[in-house]
This record gives C-alpha cells, structure tokens and sequence, in this order.
C-alpha cells in the first residue's frame, strides 16, 4: 500500500496551528497532516526580530528535523508569504505548493489589514456557523495588535510588511496551486490573479461568494481543491 502524501499548513499573522483543526480533521483519513505555530504564535516563543527568511528557516528546519520527504505545504496569507520565501530558498525541501490568500504583495502604500480587523472578519463567520467558541480557543477575541507587548513581535511586524515577494515570483519552478476568494478584503483577487500570471504554470482557484478565511468559510469546495492538486 502506498504511503500517504504529506501535507503543512502554514497559518497567518496573529493565528496558530489551530486555525486548521476542522481542515485537518477532514483530511486526516487521506494524508498525514502537520501544522506548527509559527515563532510568536501559539506556543511558539520569538525570542528576536525575524524576517521572511528566518520564518522560512524555521519551516524548513521542521521538515528536515522531523524526516518529512516530500511534503506539500499550504500557506494562508502571511503563512502564503512564508510558503513562497520557502519555495524560493529550498526549492527541493518539498514538492507542491499551495498559496491561500497569500499576503506576499507589498506596493507602496499596501496596508496590511492588523489582528482587530482579522478578528472583524473572523466573529460574525463563527458566529454565523456556532462555532464562536473557536474565537476564544485562539484568543482571537482579545487579541489587537497595539496589544501585543513583545518588542521583538512588534518589530517583526515591521520586517515582515517591508518585504515584497512579487519580483521573485517568476523563480518559483514549483507546481503551484493559488487559491482565492472572491471576496477577500484583506488581500484583494487582483494579487491572486497576479501571483497565479506570475509564477510560471500556476493554477488558479476562485472560490465564489468567499473572503479571507475561505477554507473555514467553504471547506468543502477547499478540500475538493487541495485533494485533487495533491493527486494530478
């Protein structure tokens, strides 16, 4: 019997591993599933300032440290900026890519949307499927960044809005599977259309009637979509 494909989620900016856990359980049957806290998140401490490239380290350390051959990684907006900082420092660490929403865009003037306005998005879309309580296990319903108190979170903060990614999308020689909502607020189509032109032979997915947070909001149409770019 074959052995079942791997898969990483990479979550975004003031989130953690948990955010996948209903993604997680659904796929858990076809693929042998990881999702780590990024430094800063979740329980994982940040002990400096970091970069893209030390978020991608960190990944990549993961997956070399725990013997993962192959894997595919998934990365949701500022985990989608990571993934590709990744894809283009080790190219041969993993064999597909997936971008959700990724917030690997920064022009002059681009404002990335902060933790508050995550937590907007985030309220009425649990509240809206009674699952609220998912708000409070990610202690998302407190959380704000001019809350945040660790200097070292703070000035990352910083390092991170200042890269953009987009003149090295054209290097990524990895299948890639760019995934958007229609509706997305947060990181406009225009950048997935963008991402999806750029990188050479990319795929791309619009879910209809979707925003940000799409893989919690349509799961389903998510999930059929990972599951057959994992399998072509």
């Amino acid at each position: 019997m074959d052995s079942k494909k791997i898969i990483i989620f990479i979550h975004g900016w003031g989130l953690s591993s948990k955010i996948f856990e209903p993604i997680i359980y659904r796929l858990k049957n076809d693929f042998e599933v990881y999702s780590l806290d990024l430094p800063g998140f979740g329980r994982s401490p940040i002990n400096k300032s970091m970069f893209l490239k030390d978020y991608a380290d960190f990944v990549y350390e993961f997956i070399k440290n725990d013997n993962i051959k192959e894997p595919i990684v998934v990365g949701h907006s500022f985990g989608g900026a990571v993934a590709v900082k990744l894809a283009l420092l080790y190219p041969d660490g993993f064999s597909k890519l997936v971008l959700v929403c990724a917030s690997a865009i920064r022009q002059p003037r681009h404002k990335m949307i902060l933790i508050k306005k995550v937590t907007d998005f985030l309220k009425p879309l649990f509240s809206l499927k009674s699952r609220g309580f998912i708000l409070k296990l990610l202690k998302l319903d407190k959380t704000d960044y001019a809350q945040i108190e660790n200097p070292e979170l703070k000035q990352t903060f910083k390092n991170i809005i200042s890269e953009d990614l987009s003149p090295y999308f054209s290097m990524i020689k990895i299948p890639t599977l760019v995934i958007w909502g229609e509706k997305d607020a947060v990181t406009p189509l225009s950048e997935g259309k963008f991402i999806a032109e750029t990188i050479p032979d990319a795929k791309l997915a619009i879910i209809k009637n979707a925003s940000h947070f799409l893989f919690l909001e349509k799961p389903d149409e998510f999930i059929k979509l990972i599951k057959e770019f994992a399998s072509s």
